[in-house]
């Protein structure tokens, strides 16, 4: 089953969330010393979550010039955590991203979702060879964040000031074990 999900208003202090502080979860993390919160993923997106929350984060100063652009040593990391509410780390969230809530994307909405979960990625560059080295380690496709899903106007046109990737899609992985739940989510690829 895919699910969809877009920034909205008002920002939320739990579940599916934009920018703000990161989940209290991760206030001791030492991710945070060399990475920035990006957003958590609600426990109930998916099966696979074994009711977790994930959050995602990028390297502090990143740039999609940087060399750090395939498996396994992409700047954006994942984070699977217990469902947790916002932490008091003010200066751990990427500079220009607003706060927002993360929702499921309503169905008269025409524009592309900002979040993605299910089966198989949407490919902007409809190039599968990007995957190889991520699929060849045993994992596969959890969700991917489409920057085609920013919000341009209304209310969230200002949700974020910089494209995190050049206007690309971060894809994610994972390999789940016999229940059925991941406990590592890698990023896989970045579709520029």
């Amino acid at each position: 089953m895919v699910r969809l999900l877009t920034p909205m208003l008002p920002d939320r202090v739990d579940g599916g969330r934009l920018g703000g502080t990161p989940p209290m979860a991760l206030d001791g993390h030492p991710l945070l010393d060399t990475h920035r919160y990006l957003m958590t993923l609600p426990a109930e997106i998916a099966p696979w979550t074994g009711g977790a929350e994930v959050s995602l984060l990028l390297r502090t100063g990143f740039s999609v010039g940087d060399d750090d652009l395939e498996y396994p040593n992409l700047p954006v990391r994942a984070i699977m955590h217990a469902p947790s509410p916002r932490g008091n780390r003010e200066g751990a969230t990427w500079p220009g991203l607003r706060a927002a809530a993360l929702e499921n994307m309503p169905d008269s909405t025409s524009r592309p979702a900002l979040v993605r979960v299910g089966d198989a990625p949407e490919l902007a560059q409809r190039e599968n060879a990007y995957a190889d080295a991520v699929l060849a380690d045993g994992h596969s496709f959890l969700f991917q964040i489409d920057e085609d899903g920013w919000p341009v106007d209304g209310d969230l046109g200002n949700v974020i000031e910089e494209y995190l990737w050049g206007y690309g899609v971060a894809y994610f992985f994972g390999t789940p074990g016999a229940d059925g739940v991941v406990r590592d989510i890698v990023a896989g690829f970045i579709d520029l």
